[in-house]
């Protein structure tokens, strides 16, 4: 399962959702819209400067993915 990190009003969010449910991927999404602070914190956590944060749901771990274009990448190899 993916969580998303992301603005509504960015593009590269709403095409990384487009693109889960396109592959029938699991996700979870996370607007940031309403605090500035959190989203500061979330780009210091994973060393990631823009939205969306995309990262990878294990057990007891979230592994950053990177970016929608990453993601594509990462689930073209899956199929």
């Amino acid at each position: 399962m993916y969580m998303i990190y992301g603005v509504t009003d960015c593009p590269h969010c709403l095409r990384a959702q487009a693109l889960c449910m396109e592959k029938d991927v699991e996700y979870v999404w996370v607007s940031m819209d309403w605090s500035k602070t959190y989203r500061e914190k979330k780009k210091k956590q994973f060393k990631w400067k823009t939205y969306p944060i995309i990262t990878r749901l294990h057990p007891y771990v979230e592994d950053l993915v990177g970016g929608f274009d990453e993601l594509s990448e990462v689930l073209s190899l899956e199929q």
